[in-house]
């Protein structure tokens, strides 16, 4: 890499830049095409990178060249560990993608504040709240009603895409962000969330099947009602397998509640005794017809005490040694207009939208925060006028 003019910074961000970005000094040596014992010295302050080379570690970073010329690190979010996995995969380091995307998710909600304040309107307010000591299905009829979704209407849906973005309209109807990403292993993450107010965010990772995603956005919401409650998982208890916790296993009865309310759900499963016996194919087609996976529909029979808990983790393990569903391709697919909605939401557009037009913001913000180049916004803005919720791809 060719020199050029001395950066005149402070060694520590990049030391905080290349940490808060997940990333070893050899990967981030490699990536930048430098010796591991050159970006060494730059970050003891031994040395100093050109300007390019500083900004190609921005690139690599995925930060601005800005923020490597303030006085000392930024005092970030720190993100949680949270995280919801898959059943018995152990918490680890936060990847590189996964503290991408957190970052990402935190970056659109400030500029979401901002943009309020600058169209001069008040930042939704959501306060209802959740208490863990509940009876899981008292609240979860509560959850129903605060998002007022009868479970007609869930019966209805024409697929698992139209339920959840049903469910993420109405969540996001209440001043909730919700976004998608891509690029992270579904073992790692299926859903994360900042539940504090006001704008609080929740993260679905694409990879999962529409199913699974539905559950992990009511999972999530619980999560913030809890928050509202002042009940915050700790830091000890994050540092914990998921299944382990106690907020997580409210959380998970709770979302099971919601979307299989006890008289309801039961009612359709009369008459239908291959689901109580775990028969693959009426699991599927029951599955489709309320639209939450199998999995957590034999979830929801143990804890109804209607089948074994033998019976759920022999079907578990079966299920843990082939997919049930294809993850998304990063190639091809849904036009860019569909895939940018469906990856920061209907809402979150919209408001961005309304800033550009109002001349609140700039085109260069818009792509920024859009994650799109500027000639597709007029197809992101059709898409947002013409089709329905239901019909877009997620």
């Amino acid at each position: 890499m060719a020199r050029g003019i001395p950066a005149l910074i402070q060694p520590a961000l990049l030391i905080w830049a290349r940490q808060s970005a997940g990333m070893a000094l050899e990967a981030a040596a490699r990536k930048a095409h430098v010796d591991v014992e050159v970006l060494s010295n730059w970050e003891e302050g031994e040395a100093l990178p050109s300007i390019p080379q500083l900004r190609k570690l921005g690139e690599i970073y995925k930060r601005p060249l800005a923020v490597f010329f303030l006085s000392e690190p930024p005092q970030g979010f720190d993100p949680q560990r949270e995280f919801r996995r898959l059943p018995g995969v152990t918490p680890q380091n936060e990847s590189t993608e996964l503290r991408l995307a957190l970052r990402l998710a935190l970056f659109r909600r400030e500029a979401a504040r901002e943009l309020y304040e600058r169209l001069g309107e008040p930042l939704p307010s959501f306060e209802a709240s959740v208490n863990p000591n509940e009876d899981p299905e008292v609240a979860g009829q509560r959850i129903r009603e605060l998002l007022g979704i009868s479970w007609e209407e869930q019966l209805e849906w024409p697929s698992a895409h139209a339920a959840l973005n049903a469910w993420r309209e109405a969540i996001e109807g209440l001043g909730i962000l919700v976004f998608q990403t891509g690029g992270v292993e579904l073992e790692e993450m299926r859903g994360t969330g900042v539940p504090h107010g006001p704008l609080p965010v929740i993260v679905l990772n694409n990879a999962d099947a529409p199913h699974g995603r539905i559950f992990t956005l009511i999972h999530e919401f619980v999560h913030i009602l809890l928050a509202n409650g002042g009940h915050i998982t700790s830091t000890i208890e994050g540092a914990r397998n998921p299944e382990d916790q106690l907020l997580e296993r409210v959380s998970n009865r709770f979302a099971a509640a919601a979307l299989m309310p006890r008289r309801e759900f039961l009612a359709e499963v009369a008459g239908r005794p291959a689901v109580l016996e775990g028969g693959n194919d009426a699991l599927r087609r029951f599955a489709n017809r309320i639209k939450v996976s199998a999995e957590a529909i034999l979830r929801r029979l143990v804890s109804l005490h209607r089948v074994s808990t033998a019976l759920y983790r022999q079907k578990r393990e079966e299920w843990q040694e082939r997919s049930w569903f294809t993850p998304l391709s990063s190639e091809g697919g849904p036009p860019i207009q569909v895939k940018v909605i469906a990856s920061v939401g209907r809402a979150f557009v919209s408001l961005i939208l309304e800033g550009y037009q109002r001349n609140a913001i700039s085109s260069s913000d818009v792509s920024d925060y859009l994650g799109v180049k500027l000639k597709y916004l007029d197809r992101v803005a059709g898409e947002l006028a013409t089709r329905p919720p239901a019909q877009i791809l997620t």
